[in-house]
């Protein structure tokens, strides 16, 4: 019994002349529709009319795509794309980062706040739900396209991500010499097997957004003041820095990852969210003391 698991699923589900429908453009587009739900329904809980949510859909998504897009063109691929300049567009093939969706998604808040007048927290609050659940979707989508893999292990869930083309240049390297390279039965003997870390950071979103829901429903009180928010940067970048140990990703002089690198200041700017947070407390716990004083008389 092998000790991995093969994964040879093609990412394109159907060719309609010159376009492909992707699994990784449904799973984007699902997440793109479900968040949009989510924030109008967020967004009305908090007493905001539907044109917020409308607003932040376009702009927020054009904000995201473009910056995730630019983030991993030019900070994890930059000779790549500095030589072919035409790929940047084609974001359909896959590759964003999550650290630029985030920039775009910001940059999208503090405009839409800008515009009607309210606190950034007040509106970012309400869009990190959609937003991290759109993380799940997207990290499933780079599963199916068989890019971001993990780094190459012994783990008996580990997966042979044949459709990877950096693999096939190492099965193809490792297996000269020692059989046919031209048939596939040859090659996957020598194929590299990864952990499947699409799929860790997919379960890893997935559980923050039911942290964050949970402490949601605990509280009940849907003050607009930035803790989920902060909940979003500190426990989502902390675990993206965690598990940047274990993906395939050229290591910088320093012994870090890029990815991990572009993870700390999220995480200090989270802090310093949650500081802003806590800041705001005893005034609110103070006003609702001297409320319920007054109704007594």
């Amino acid at each position: 019994m092998n000790n991995y698991i093969v994964w040879d699923v093609d990412p394109v589900i159907v060719n309609i002349g010159p376009l492909q429908l992707r699994y990784y453009g449904i799973l984007f587009a699902t997440a793109i529709l479900i968040g949009f739900y989510l924030a109008r329904r967020i967004y009305r809980k908090y007493g905001f009319p539907d044109k917020v949510a409308d607003d932040l859909l376009i702009w927020g998504v054009v904000a995201t795509v473009i910056g995730a897009r630019l983030v991993h063109c030019f900070f994890y691929e930059p000779t790549y794309y500095l030589s072919h300049p035409i790929e940047i567009l084609k974001v359909y093939k896959g590759g964003i980062a999550s650290h630029g969706a985030t920039v775009g998604l910001i940059v999208a808040v503090l405009l839409i706040a800008k515009k009607y007048k309210v606190t950034f927290t007040e509106l970012a609050d309400g869009v990190v739900f959609p937003g991290i659940m759109g993380a799940t979707f997207v990290r499933l989508g780079n599963f199916f396209n068989s890019e971001i893999v993990g780094r190459i292990t012994t783990v008996p869930w580990g997966f042979k991500f044949l459709r990877n083309p950096d693999d096939m240049k190492l099965a193809i390297n490792a297996a000269t010499g020692h059989c046919d390279i031209s048939k596939m039965e040859c090659l996957i003997n020598y194929w590299p097997v990864r952990h499947p870390s699409q799929l860790y950071e997919a379960f890893g979103a997935f559980v923050i957004l039911v942290i964050m829901l949970a402490v949601s429903f605990v509280r009940k009180d849907h003050r607009k003041s930035g803790l989920y928010t902060a909940l979003f940067l500190i426990l989502y970048f902390s675990f993206r820095f965690c598990i940047e140990f274990i993906k395939e990703y050229q290591v910088l002089e320093e012994g870090l990852t890029m990815g991990q690198y572009l993870s700390i200041p999220f995480v200090i700017f989270g802090f310093a969210v949650l500081y802003h947070f806590h800041k705001k407390q005893p005034k609110v716990e103070a006003s609702a003391d001297e409320n319920s004083k007054k109704s007594k008389k």
